[in-house]
């Protein structure tokens, strides 16, 4: 029995009949032709939908105001909007439309199955995060652990990452955010900030989900148009969690927006978004920064086989893989031997004394 509703915007039939068709099943669409119309019934809607959809063949000024319209009265806080619109014009307006106060753009044609992916992982974010909403540390703390939960879980449907990578990212960037915290207390990271950070890290690669899938999922090489909308997942990162109502007020976000951006960033100043040199790297992405080197190395994915350990430590210390905060790379050398220790216990691997990871 189909108990999630959606408001469905839009007057093209073919449209409202190809998403009935995706996501029919799942959820009880409510359909309103136009946008007049929807101003005036959205109040009383907005509290029972667990989206809004607004379907449109251009970015009209009707769809504009509505979006205005949703974010002046606070309908954000707690239901997402979505933009279903044609590719061709997502590519023109992009940034107005997230202006306008969209939280989400999904391009025509889509193929169902994602959209049905996608409309899950849309809805049961904002529906975890408004239960776990609160303004005590105790609630921010909940939320936070189940904010963390929730998108591992939709990185997985959306299969652009598994939760077991999440959960390593996680664990070991907490290993080394608490060795580096007693090497170096002068940066004044507490052990609940080592906590923050490790969580923190379950999150750096959010941005991805506003990765065109063509990209996303493309097999071979990318061209260099295409590496260059793959780096934008860092900053895409940031605007997503931003979406989501979340901002620097607590260490945890804090943290959360730092790491999005700031991860591949290194050392020498060639990383990348903003080419931040040195100490103008946060400290908390600089940690995690080495984890996500690490973890990448000594993996097995689709496109490539995991690398033997022992060569996968000899290319980050060696500057194989980029340049590392000094500091952070002796925490790292610190940490390895509780990082080996964990990912023996957590793969259910032994890693052999040659450094190759094989199946016990």
């Amino acid at each position: 029995m189909v108990e999630k509703s959606i408001l469905y915007i839009g007057n093209n039939k073919m449209n409202q009949f190809v998403l009935k068709q995706a996501i029919g099943k799942d959820y009880n669409i409510i359909m309103l032709g136009s946008y007049m119309e929807a101003v005036s019934k959205t109040s009383a809607l907005v509290g029972r939908v667990s989206a809004v959809i607004c379907c449109d063949e251009q970015f009209s000024n009707e769809m504009q105001v509505y979006g205005d319209d949703f974010v002046t009265k606070k309908y954000c806080d707690t239901v997402p909007l979505i933009a279903i619109m044609p590719r061709e014009i997502v590519e023109d307006n992009a940034s107005a439309i997230y202006k306008a106060g969209y939280n989400e753009i999904i391009e025509m044609p889509y193929d169902p199955t994602y959209l049905r992916t996608k409309m899950k992982a849309i809805t049961d974010i904002y529906a975890k995060a408004s239960k776990g909403s609160g303004d005590d540390s105790e609630a921010l703390e909940k939320r936070t652990k189940v904010l963390i939960n929730v998108l591992s879980n939709c990185f997985t449907l959306i299969q652009f990452e598994s939760a077991d990578h999440i959960i390593r990212s996680k664990d070991l960037t907490h290993i080394i955010a608490e060795t580096f915290a007693e090497m170096y207390p002068e940066y004044g990271i507490s052990k609940q900030d080592a906590d923050y950070i490790g969580d923190a890290a379950a999150l750096h690669d959010i941005g991805k989900a506003l990765i065109p899938p063509a990209i996303l999922f493309k097999a071979g090489k990318l061209t260099d148009d295409e590496f260059l909308t793959m780096k934008q997942h860092t900053v895409k990162g940031v605007e997503l969690l931003t979406r989501f109502g979340l901002d620097n007020s607590h260490k945890f976000f804090e943290y959360a927006f730092e790491i999005a951006k700031y991860h591949h960033e290194r050392w020498d100043g060639k990383g990348y978004p903003d080419h931040l040199e040195g100490d103008q790297i946060p400290v908390a992405a600089q940690i995690y920064s080495i984890i996500d080197v690490y973890n990448a190395l000594i993996a097995e994915r689709v496109y490539k086989s995991a690398i033997p350990y022992d060569q996968a430590l000899s290319m980050i210390r060696e500057g194989k893989t980029g340049v590392f905060p000094p500091k952070v790379l002796s925490a790292f050398n610190e940490s390895e031997p509780k990082m080996r220790a964990y990912l023996e216990r957590s793969l259910n691997m032994k890693i052999e004394t040659t450094g190759t990871l094989t199946t016990p």
